[in-house]
């Protein structure tokens, strides 16, 4: 959530942060400029929800951080968990109208700068993603 949160910041977006735990939600808004809420009290509407929660994968794999009714109001829902590939946040999100990106990237782009960090060279980011495809039965 943090680093979300602060690269979204960086990039000129306004950002709140909604947690169970309002405290929470406060130290991360706070490191970003944002403002927060409990999960309940967060706005119905933005152009993008990211959901940096493991909701949705084992073993909550049937659960949603984010009641369907609230997402409407949202134009595009992120989820970053990767396994399943398709959440119940995304597949109701979807239902509801929103554009959806699933937790894939997310992992290819980490390893691919996990790769650079470690051996200053430029990641084989195809082959990455093939292997990321096949790994997961799955054509990319």
């Amino acid at each position: 959530a943090r680093a979300v949160a602060v690269g979204a910041a960086e990039r000129g977006a306004s950002v709140h942060v909604a947690n169970r735990t309002p405290e929470r939600a406060r130290a991360v808004a706070a490191l970003c400029g944002g403002t927060f809420s409990g999960l309940s009290e967060m706005p119905g509407e933005a152009d993008v929800l990211v959901n940096t929660t493991p909701v949705g994968m084992a073993p909550a794999a049937g659960e949603t951080p984010v009641p369907a009714d609230r997402l409407p109001g949202f134009r595009v829902v992120m989820d970053i968990v990767y396994a399943p590939v398709e959440t119940r946040l995304l597949r109701e999100a979807a239902a509801a109208g929103c554009r959806v990106v699933n937790g894939l990237r997310m992992l290819l782009y980490q390893a691919a700068a996990q790769f650079e960090l470690w051996t200053g060279r430029p990641a084989p980011a195809a082959a990455m993603e093939a292997a990321l495809y096949r790994g997961l039965g799955e054509e990319g």
